[in-house]
């Protein structure tokens, strides 16, 4: 993703016992739509989804073109990944829980879809793993199933292409390290989670969503002026030309855990 997605992976309720593998989406009411009208909806979605910055309204509607692009042309791998992406996006970005749930779990079956159709294609491991933590926070019932769901795409996409959104399945892997538990309740590993996230920005220098969970990291692992220094390298980032909206939240919670380290 692109991960522009800030998971809160650190409240699950670990003692959940629903199983993602369960999630299914049941469509409210049958596509007719010929290839060539599929086709055409798929690249308006991702038309207005390009669109900078991306706000809930015209995302929403990206979403439901690429969507329902993506149940008529099911046979098509990338047809599932965008439309995951963007009902990502939803999941993460909607106030209303009921519809930030049902954008995640429609984006776990989709991408679910396409891990099926060409299993060593890196997106739709990566886009299964962004959907399933978005929705184990807004559904604290998954718990650990969610975890384990998460590492294991995660180090898929990691193994068959780690610079993919920007190093992207190594900083979600080494977010996750860092927000649960560790074991044997779960994989936390503070350590883990920095030398994951050290690698993120040695391969990507330049994107600072990168040094936001360094800063975390290093913070976690007692290296407070390390982290502050990588805090700023956010701060100072120009925004990213096709993350608008993101550059702002980036810089926004620098600043916060900046504020936090002043706090005696």
């Amino acid at each position: 993703m692109r991960n522009r997605f800030v998971l809160i992976v650190a409240v699950l309720a670990l003692a959940g016992c629903k199983g993602i593998r369960s999630v299914r989406v049941e469509p409210s009411k049958p596509l007719a739509l010929t290839a060539a009208e599929a086709e055409k909806l798929r690249v308006d979605g991702l038309t207005l989804y390009a669109e900078q910055p991306r706000n809930l309204v015209r995302v929403t509607r990206a979403a439901q073109q690429l969507e329902s692009a993506a149940r008529t042309l099911r046979d098509e791998y990338d047809a599932q990944w965008q439309a995951a992406e963007a009902l990502a996006f939803l999941a993460e970005h909607e106030t209303r829980p009921e519809f930030r749930k049902q954008a995640a779990q429609r984006g776990i079956v989709l991408a679910r879809h396409g891990r099926e159709l060409k299993p060593n294609r890196v997106e739709c491991h990566y886009w299964y793993a962004i959907n399933v933590g978005l929705l184990a926070d807004v559904d604290r019932g998954y718990g650990l199933n969610a975890v384990s769901e998460m590492e294991a795409a995660l180090k898929r996409a990691g193994e068959i292409d780690e610079r993919y959104d920007f190093a992207g399945p190594l900083r979600v892997l080494g977010i996750l390290h860092l927000r649960t538990p560790a074991p044997p309740v779960s994989i936390g590993s503070a350590r883990k989670g920095l030398r994951l996230l050290q690698r993120a920005t040695d391969l990507f220098p330049e994107y600072p969503e990168n040094y936001l969970y360094l800063a975390e990291a290093l913070r976690d692992t007692g290296s407070e002026t390390l982290a502050r220094a990588a805090l700023n390298k956010v701060l100072e980032a120009k925004p990213w030309p096709d993350r608008q909206l993101e550059s702002g939240q980036w810089k926004a919670d620098a600043q916060k855990m900046l504020g936090e380290f002043s706090k005696p």
